[in-house]
């Protein structure tokens, strides 16, 4: 079932441009220069200084942004036959782009010809892909490629104007995409030029199309939540749920997200976030967490995220970091409890609980992405080990997306679970609880011995960032039956594989 949407830009199209002022210097054995190396025409319409940016009408320059270093190169040469001399100039350009829908990156020069500053001579490029031993005398061109340093066997091209040469597209970027670019600059001379300073102006530009997006937030991704977004959030679609699904950079999977009663911005998703090698270590760019952090415990390190649940999956310890992806499922019935009981390995064990379903991978407006079984985290893995035995206050990290934290627990302020369910008049209704707008699932937990993965279809358990003061337990939300909710349970050991919501901070 789709959900109606509106789409809203949240910005006009953009172009972003840049230039690098070129020079050769010539010194000629016949005579002398009267011109600056870097001397720029004083004649141009829309002349600016060497490496100022300059960007076209509709740029927008939180979107787009280019830089070169340096902001100027320059060479000199006193070639003395008619084979000529051969120079290589290098610079490095940083290109930024956000919020787009697409995007390409053009470089071009002013003229196909290096033109001297007196003598209006010029230096033509080449016409064809050429390498730098087999430049032509009085002949340039111009190289580009990934990466800091133009490498040894560089390809030179032939100089474009205007708009120029096409180096890179790409599609829709949220986050801020870097893009770092070698340039080089290459020229073969000779001694029939007269000397001077043979210049020209290098144009690197960028043009991309609107991000549109699509949601009662006005924004793409979970890591660009605020808490001022969330205050000025409103119901676009008028669905009667101030709602959106945004991506979690940190893995390009989408989360359900809803203001709730308590005027907080809450998943209404189970998180799925695998600690794997993809994801780790998780940073503070991305990341609840104030350091890189990796998990890791006395019996694994770094403990990557299992598939199932054995003895040999579980560390019996308080302070471990282990956590389990039990299959991509999502919960049949909701709102009614249905006991798949204890010693289960994985969620293909609960057929009668648990039907496929994978975490939406785009913005694919599916309600029932609501109820995903998400993933089973040990409190320590949840704080991203900064919970272990602490026995007051909240843990300061999770492994919730930046700008989110897990929930507080035994309270009933906003923002934590007994909040919600005050605001929510919930009170003991579980079939509110898991039905629109709060969607909590009954995803069961992982327990020590034998028990292994257990409950699921009856229980619903979600980690706090509380702990108790016996710093072995902490204060969760735990649901079961059709009558039963404890926004403040404390009887959770840490060393217990239970789920997450993650809350706007």
């Amino acid at each position: 079932m789709l959900k109606g949407q509106r789409k809203v830009n949240i910005a006009g199209s953009a172009s972003g441009a840049s230039l690098l002022l070129l020079a050769f210097l010539l010194v000629n054995p016949l005579g002398s220069l009267s011109a600056s190396a870097l001397e720029a025409s004083g004649d141009e319409a829309n002349s600016v200084e060497a490496g100022e940016s300059s960007a076209q009408a509709e740029v927008d320059e939180g979107r787009v942004g280019i830089s070169f270093t340096p902001t100027e190169v320059s060479g000199e040469m006193t070639p003395t036959t008619e084979a000529g001399l051969k120079k290589q100039l290098e610079a490095t350009a940083t290109i930024t782009i956000q919020n787009a829908e697409d995007y390409t990156i053009y470089i071009g020069a002013k003229t196909a010809g290096l033109v001297g500053v007196n003598s209006g001579e010029t230096i033509e490029s080449i016409k064809s892909a050429t390498s730098y031993e087999d430049l032509a005398a009085n002949s340039w061109g111009i190289y580009y490629g990934e990466g800091t340093s133009v490498p040894a066997n560089a390809t030179y091209l032939p100089a474009e104007t205007s708009r120029g040469t096409q180096i890179e597209s790409g599609g829709r970027t949220t986050s801020t995409l870097t893009k770092t670019y070698a340039l080089g600059f290459a020229a073969n001379i000779n001694n029939q030029m007269p000397a001077d300073t043979y210049e020209n102006q290098i144009t690197l530009s960028v043009v991309s199309s609107p991000l549109e997006i699509t949601n009662d937030f006005g924004i793409a991704t979970m890591q660009e939540m605020t808490s001022t977004i969330c205050a000025d959030a409103t119901d676009l679609d008028n669905d009667g749920e101030i709602s959106a699904q945004l991506e979690d950079t940190r893995d390009g999977k989408y989360y359900w997200v809803n203001k709730l009663a308590d005027g907080k911005c809450w998943m209404t998703q189970n998180l799925d976030l695998d600690l794997d090698a993809s994801t780790i270590p998780l940073t503070p760019a991305t990341s609840d967490v104030s350091t890189n952090w990796t998990p890791g415990d006395a019996g694994k390190n770094p403990a990557y995220t299992e598939t199932t649940v054995t003895s040999s999956t579980i560390y019996a310890n308080d302070i471990g970091q282990r956590s389990w992806n039990l299959g991509d499922y999502r919960i049949i019935n909701p709102t009614a409890s249905n006991n798949c009981g204890t010693g289960k390995n994985n969620a293909t064990d609960c057929t009668s609980q648990f039907t496929p379903y994978f975490t939406p991978s785009t913005s694919n407006g599916e309600t029932e992405a609501h109820y995903i079984l998400g993933n089973h985290y040990q409190w320590n893995a949840a704080t991203a080990g900064t919970g272990e035995s602490i026995k007051s206050g909240q843990a300061s990290s999770s492994i919730c997306p930046k700008g989110w934290k897990l929930p507080e627990s035994n309270a009933t302020t906003a923002g934590s679970f007994g909040g919600l369910i005050s605001a929510g008049n919930i009170g003991t209704n579980v079939s509110k609880l898991t039905s629109s707008p709060y969607y909590f699932v009954r995803g069961g937990g992982v327990y020590q011995s034998t028990s292994l993965f257990n409950y699921a279809g009856h229980y619903g358990l979600y980690w706090s960032s509380t702990p108790v003061s016996n710093g072995t337990n902490t204060y969760y939300l735990n649901f079961n039956s059709t009558t039963t909710i404890g926004p403040s349970s404390n009887g959770g050991t840490r060393q217990s594989g239970f789920s997450i919501r993650c809350i706007a901070r």
